[in-house]
């Protein structure tokens, strides 16, 4: 006589958590720190109002280098001809900063565990790094050999892009490293939304830093060039990141391809490095990525 095996009650079968502390102790304490980092830095974008154009020439005495409570009234600026010109600045901006929000992604996967959000940190991580590498002058990117840059990076909001930029490329590094020491490869359905999400991002800067219609000829200079909307080098309503999309699968593809044929975990890790390099230099000398420079005379002094 045959026995019938029931089917188990999907209610009965253990469900899982929509979010899921890492049983990694070392990885989710590592994420746990990162995130408090991220936190104070995310304090001094909302009470600190000054940028860095406005100290070069006039120290923590221009107008706008205070803190202040006033989160959301400071932002006061209007196009003037070809750019912009402030009576008072704040640095929300930096609140949709795409390197902020890959690294925040990093610091989740570690405090979580979670694949998706691991592998999103890992297709991302050319943010920033290929930033670290191109502020190291936050200035004029091609001119590294300046001690002037001594002097710009003790200003408090470019240690803040400093932090940004060493943690969220740490956290990217050690979370590639550990997939590679495991075995794994790079998952290109995985890191897809955090690819997409960083398009996404750069809708949002310019619905938030341009006037509207972002898309109307006098409006396509922003407050500032966060995530590069004022020095893209083409405009297409937003569809012009489509390029940054297509050097994002370049250096994952190309990752993943290479480091099939590595053994050694730490040499894997360094694949990527050589992308980075190379592109950072290329697109520097060809304008593909160039720091916006703002006059002194921009800046009113009230």
């Amino acid at each position: 006589m045959d026995t019938l095996t029931a089917e188990p009650d999907s209610n009965s079968l253990p469900k899982q958590k929509l979010f899921q502390l890492n049983p990694n102790l070392k990885e989710r304490r590592l994420g746990f720190f990162f995130m408090t980092i991220f936190l104070g830095i995310l304090i001094v974008y909302l009470f600190y109002d000054g940028w860095l154009y406005e100290w070069i020439e006039l120290g923590y005495g221009g107008a706008n280098q205070h803190w202040d409570f006033n989160v959301f009234g400071d932002m006061q600026w209007e196009i003037v001809g070809d750019h912009a010109e402030y009576d008072s600045t704040n640095n929300l901006h930096n609140l949709v900063y795409t390197c902020y929000w890959t690294a925040t992604i990093a610091y989740l996967a570690l405090i979580t565990g979670n694949s998706w959000l691991k592998q999103g940190a890992i297709g991302t991580m050319a943010f920033p790094v290929m930033s670290l590498f191109s502020t190291i002058n936050p200035i004029e990117a091609s001119n590294i050999f300046t001690l002037d840059i001594f002097r710009y990076h003790s200003f408090i909001i470019q240690i803040m892009y400093d932090l940004t930029h060493i943690c969220g490329a740490f956290m990217g590094v050690y979370i590639f490293y550990t997939a590679c020491k495991k075995g794994e490869e790079i998952d290109i359905k995985k890191i897809t939304p955090t690819i997409l999400f960083t398009w996404l991002l750069f809708f949002i800067t310019r619905l938030t830093l341009q006037k509207w219609p972002f898309w109307a000829p006098e409006n396509r200079i922003g407050l500032i060039s966060t995530n590069q909307i004022n020095n893209m080098p083409f405009f297409l309503y937003g569809f012009e990141y489509i390029l940054v999309i297509a050097i994002l699968y370049f250096i994952n593809f190309g990752t993943k391809a290479i480091i099939k044929r590595i053994k050694n975990p730490k040499v894997k890790t360094l694949v990527p490095f050589a992308f980075f390099i190379v592109l950072t230099v290329v697109m520097i000398f060809v304008g593909l990525i160039e720091l916006q420079t703002i006059p002194i005379e921009y800046f009113h002094q009230y």
